[in-house]
């Protein structure tokens, strides 16, 4: 062989060798579940009509069956985060509407808060699912992983008795260390609550 064509041969081969490491760990997706990918991927939560809805997800698992359990429960986990939190700032602005003093407001603020991370969120469903198998190369050939979604909803029903779960636990926390003035502060706020016209409802993705 000429020493022309022993050069050419050993570059190719250089040039093979680095295409294929070129291409451990591309992906592609070789199939979905539904085969249209739904609108609310990429989403986090939303409302419509008498629900709100909440999205999961688990990424790079090995079995697919397994990774959307996993993906309803990080749903679940984000919609009693989420509900707790939106109980914390109505009750919070229902408070500051009532032009309680600084002292007063923070405390009923931290009660709310101490009671709103006890509160058991019931009533979440399962309502849709999306999940992608992901082809990846490897330096001995290709693996495949599977990327999962899940939504769930609760019912706006459900919500508004965790909400009211709250207005008793936190009147209770009052009452047990005889701050009247604090009790009477969250009766009215919660008073208010039940009064106000729900708000913007969003409507789905």
């Amino acid at each position: 062989m000429s020493r022309a064509i022993l050069i050419s041969a050993v570059i190719i081969g250089v040039m093979g060798c680095a295409g294929n490491r070129a291409r451990v760990g591309s992906q592609r997706v070789v199939e979905r579940t539904p085969n249209k990918v739904p609108s609310w991927i990429g989403q986090s939560s939303w409302e419509k009509g008498e629900n709100i809805f909440y999205v999961g997800a688990a990424p790079g698992r090995a079995d697919f069956a397994l990774g959307l359990r996993e993906a309803k429960a990080d749903a679940e986990k984000k919609l009693v985060e989420q509900i707790r939190q939106k109980i914390r700032t109505e009750f919070g602005s229902a408070v500051e509407g009532q032009n309680v003093d600084g002292q007063m407001g923070n405390y009923v603020k931290d009660v709310i808060t101490k009671v709103s991370e006890n509160i058991e969120v019931s009533g979440a469903i399962q309502d849709d699912s999306y999940f992608e198998k992901v082809e990846e190369r490897t330096g001995s050939g290709v693996r495949y992983a599977f990327n999962c979604w899940t939504t769930v909803r609760l019912k706006h029903s459900d919500y508004l008795e965790a909400r009211r779960s709250a207005s008793v636990g936190a009147v209770a926390e009052a009452r047990k260390v005889n701050n009247a003035r604090a009790e009477a502060t969250l009766k009215r706020a919660f008073e208010k609550l039940e009064n106000t016209a729900p708000a913007t409802v969003l409507s789905r993705p």
